[in-house]
């Protein structure tokens, strides 16, 4: 009786603390584990009878080819009308179509849809919070000629959990005080020529229904845009489909974080809402989560089950055990794969960890395994430690692993050179030379290109030198990825002996980690600022001129930071903080953003909190010093303590936030903005000096003005051409 009454309590302690939601982030994570292996391993198939779904994306390539966007609304209407020649059963827009355009644009696409009679356009809404007057709800829809020519309006608002994972969609939404379908509810509705579906989703009390992400046979089909526009896509892709049109490059930020991965289109989200909307319509069942009652009934099942091995031995007790969590976990699996529930098996391994702990009896014997692999897990991350205060994989670890190489196998040269990832040697290399070593490295780079193409190495006279001696060439790789070719060469001996052979080929195997590891730092750092850098141009893409100015701020502040001696990574960082600087003006509205004339108070006071919006945005990226905050932050503070945010005088701001902020007010004035015209040189550096002590720090003035003078122009040369080499 005491067994069965402590199951029961450890049954219901494991499901308080499940109900609790202390773990349902960790939940969430295996089962959207469970949705990827299902999505990979059993993909489930699209329904028949019902038309399936095709995205016409806004891609890269699209923005490549017809790169003023937005697009002309015509262009639009000549992608309606090419869908619907092809057969499109629905064309539905995921883009926003609320604002206005000049000419005849707005006619010429509500006259393409009036035609189609199939299209559906797409409706959201948006909080704001606006300095003074609170957060406030902005209702995007098409303007009302285009509204009016459509088959439909449907919502593309998504549900986003705290984990910033999208898993459902709704069957509707409200927008502007009414309830809207869904975009993908709609298109379908239009695609099988309903008005109201009679059988809608599993929907839980806030009217929302799990996507089901396993939906992925075939693949969802994508037509690039630009494609579509000029003619150049097969028919047959979109003959009897529901076609989706909406963005897929990153430079829209319309990207999602699903069970399937990061950065999915938000349009893709739409389409696996529609093709799950499809399934339940066809009579498949929903994908489930069990509710709250049925897992208790299943974890008090599970514990009283478990009651009998409390008598039993310890290794009979943990078998079982374990051979129960490799069902339990498989049946999670099996499930997800092959049935319609997303279940996971954290509760019920709480209940086998909790009934294994309970019923050991050599108590003392567990604790001190776990004090002596706690012992062992210190140390080894100790020994990580020491490694790491080396740095390994930076360029001065690897030529010190070169001349320990040289030192133990008496080599007189001994030689790293790197290749690409594609196996060509890039011509960088890394050497070390015997102390009083005469001469120079004899290898030959293209023997080292044919040993790294081959795969094996080779030992050859060193006939170049009249001592004698050997050089060996052995090829370098990672995980199949060519990492280059390591040369040592030997005077005054004929042959390696065995001993010597094994030491260059471990070495070598250390330095190909060592190597790989430094390009993936460099790769991810380069990844890293060009992400940056597009980030930066799309929010200067917002306000209206050129995606130069981020790049000159960067130029300029970068050759300031280097006469004043600052660090490489401080130079790095104010380079950085440049790009982003304006990155806050993301939360501010076009119409306050590019307003013509002067600003209004209010106006004014939204603009002013562009620089702490930025901060919070860049705030959690990781990789970001605090100088590059600065920078964002401060770079409208005034020297005298009248700037914003913060009202910092004097020294009190940032060195890196000083010089960008002279920097900007440069750029900005001898550039033209939609405000106004660009002022004269002469009268901006007039302008300039005038604010020295006042709105600027009096050196960094003087600095800046030497750096014009000095390398002014050769710099916006370059900056230029760079521009037109990225954009050819």
């Amino acid at each position: 009786m005491r067994v069965v009454i402590a199951a029961l309590a450890l049954a219901l302690a494991s499901f308080a603390i499940d109900a609790s939601g202390v773990f349902a982030p960790v939940d969430a994570r295996v089962r959207d584990a469970l949705m990827q292996r299902a999505a990979t391993l059993a993909p489930r198939p699209v329904v028949q009878g019902i038309p399936d779904a095709t995205v016409v994306a806004l891609d890269a390539q699209s923005l490549r080819a017809r790169p003023d966007w937005p697009w002309p609304r015509s262009h639009h209407a000549q992608i309606i009308e090419r869908l619907h020649a092809a057969g499109a059963r629905t064309i539905a827009f995921d883009i926003d179509f609320s604002t206005p355009s000049p000419g005849d644009e707005d006619a010429a696409l509500a006259d393409a849809a009036r035609r189609a009679g199939n299209v559906v356009f797409a409706a959201f809404r948006q909080r704001e919070n606006i300095a003074g007057v609170g957060e406030i709800e902005i209702t995007n829809v098409p303007v009302p000629e285009i509204a009016a020519a459509s088959s439909g309006l449907g919502s593309v608002l998504v549900p986003v959990d705290r984990d910033g994972v999208v898993r459902e969609a709704p069957l509707a939404s409200s927008i502007g005080g009414q309830s809207m379908r869904s975009l993908a509810i709609r298109a379908l509705e239009i695609a099988i020529g309903r008005d109201e579906l009679a059988v809608e989703p599993e929907t839980n009390d806030a009217g929302y229904f799990a996507i089901d992400y396993r939906r992925m046979d075939p693949a969802i089909a994508r037509i690039s845009a630009v494609d579509v526009l000029e003619g150049r896509f097969d028919r047959d892709h979109v003959a009897g489909s529901a076609v989706f049109i909406g963005a897929t490059s990153a430079e829209f930020q319309d990207l999602w974080t699903t069970p399937l991965g990061p950065a999915v289109p938000g349009v893709e989200i739409q389409v696996m809402a529609y093709r799950t909307a499809a399934a339940r319509l066809a009579g498949h069942p929903a994908l489930r989560v069990p509710e709250p009652e049925l897992r208790a009934l299943a974890l008090i099942a599970l514990s009283l089950a478990l009651a009998p091995l409390a008598g039993s031995r310890q290794r009979t007790r943990l078998a079982v055990m374990s051979l129960i969590g490799v069902a339990v976990g498989g049946t999670s699996l099996g499930l997800a794969l092959f049935g319609s529930w997303l279940i996971s098996p954290l509760a019920p391994w709480m209940v086998l960890a909790g009934h294994y702990v309970l019923g050991i009896e050599g108590v003392q014997r567990r604790t001190l395994r776990d004090m002596e692999a706690q012992a062992s897990s210190l140390a080894a991350v100790a020994s990580v430690g020491q490694i790491s205060t080396g740095r390994p994989g930076t360029g001065d670890a690897l030529e010190l692993t070169l001349g320990m190489l040289g030192d133990v196998v008496g080599a007189t040269f001994v030689t790293l050179l790197r290749s690409t990832p594609q196996g060509d040697l890039d011509g960088s290399r890394i050497a070390w030379a015997m102390n009083g070593a005469d001469g120079a490295s004899v290898c030959e780079v293209e023997l080292a290109q044919r040993t790294l193409d081959e795969g094996c190495g080779q030992t050859l006279p060193r006939a170049a030198d009249p001592r004698g001696g050997v050089i060996v060439y052995t090829p370098l790789r990672s995980d199949e990825s060519p990492i280059g070719v390591l040369v040592v060469e030997c005077a005054n001996t004929r042959e390696l002996d065995l001993t010597q052979q094994r030491t260059i080929a471990s070495v070598g195997a250390q330095l190909a980690l060592s190597a790989q590891n430094l390009r993936l730092i460099e790769e991810l750092r380069q990844t890293f600022d060009s992400s940056i850098a597009a980030m930066a141009s799309a929010v200067e893409a917002r306000d209206g001129y050129t995606n130069l100015h981020c790049r000159r701020l960067a130029a300029f502040s970068a050759i300031m930071g280097e006469r004043l001696g600052m660090s490489e990574e401080d130079i790095r960082a104010i380079t950085l903080g440049a790009l982003l600087h304006d990155v806050g003006k993301i939360g501010v509205c076009d119409a306050v953003l590019n307003k013509p004339g002067r600003l209004t108070s209010e106006e004014r006071q939204q603009m002013m909190g562009h620089p702490k919006i930025g901060a919070d945005i860049v705030r959690p990226v990781r990789g970001l010093s605090q100088t590059t905050l600065d920078c964002v932050m401060h770079h409208h503070e005034r020297w005298d303590g009248t700037g914003y945010p913060d009202g910092l005088a004097g020294e009190e701001i940032p060195l890196a936030a000083r010089i960008v902020s002279v920097v900007d007010v440069w750029d900005a004035l001898s550039s033209e903005r939609p405000y106004k015209k660009a002022f004269p040189q002469e009268e901006v550096l007039e302008l300039l000096r005038k604010g020295r002590g006042v709105e600027f720090d009096p050196a960094i003035v003087d600095l800046f003005l030497q750096v014009l003078d000095e390398q002014g122009e050769e710099m916006l040369e370059l900056i230029h051409r760079d521009h037109l080499e990225l954009t050819a």
